[in-house]
């Protein structure tokens, strides 16, 4: 018996042939195939490579000796080397250098991701906070006014004379809104008033471009006769 050796563009296969004698002629029988493997092979390949080989060997036992198998081993390890310790020790250390890349860029990710919404949550944290403040000082202002209205019906003198209620602008900043949010209210209530609130839900792109568009809105309802009124106030 021996190896059969054959390569077409970049793929040796290897085949186990036996020669015998029939009616006088040389006839090469095909046995079994001994697998294929890319050439030039890597580490890897020739791993996986010969650890097949080992395997198809074994299940022709019944037809290869000792001693027919050793010749087999030696020729293919003359195209196909038998990977060496060191070798196996190089792969080991090159794949194991590759899963600290690998972990340490996840650990970087996440520690980025974690670092973000750590952000977040302060500023979150900050908002409930303020709010929360914002709740209790509402809070006493209603117990305070409460607490007036009670006196007032008794017949009790309140102090500070005359109650005055808050103004619109007071409220308005009381409740954390600028000139510019009243302004946008109230485009957005007189879009409403006219029964063009579909149209202008259907027009506006955003909402950070909301007050922009509410006024690009007007503007075009005012130049259409739909409105008579300045956009501006």
């Amino acid at each position: 018996m021996f190896v059969r050796f054959r390569q077409s563009d970049n793929r040796l296969r290897l085949s186990l042939v036996e020669t015998r004698r029939q009616a006088g002629k040389v006839v090469h029988e095909h046995v079994a195939s001994l697998g294929a493997i890319i050439m030039p092979p890597a580490v890897a390949d020739r791993i996986t490579f010969w650890q097949k080989l080992h395997e198809r060997l074994a299940r022709l036992a019944n037809r290869i000796d000792a001693e027919t198998q050793g010749k087999i081993l030696g020729a293919v390890h003359d195209r196909v080397p038998i990977v060496t310790i060191e070798e196996i020790r190089a792969l080991q250390l090159e794949n194991t250098e590759a899963d600290e890349r690998f972990w340490s860029q996840l650990q970087d990710m996440n520690e980025t991701a974690a670092a973000d919404h750590t952000v977040l949550r302060t500023d979150i944290d900050n908002k409930i906070a303020a709010f929360q403040a914002g709740a209790a000082e509402a809070k006493a202002g209603a117990n305070a006014a409460k607490n007036r209205a009670a006196q007032l019906k008794k017949g009790e003198d309140v102090a500070g004379g005359p109650a005055k209620s808050m103004t619109h602008e007071e409220t308005m900043k009381i409740m954390g809104w600028n000139a510019s949010d009243v302004r946008h209210a109230n485009r957005l209530q007189l879009i409403d008033k006219i029964g063009a609130t579909e149209e202008w839900l259907h027009k506006t792109n955003s909402r950070r471009r909301d007050k922009a568009d509410s006024l690009a809105f007007l503007k075009r309802l005012i130049k259409e006769g739909r409105l008579k009124l300045d956009p501006e106030q």
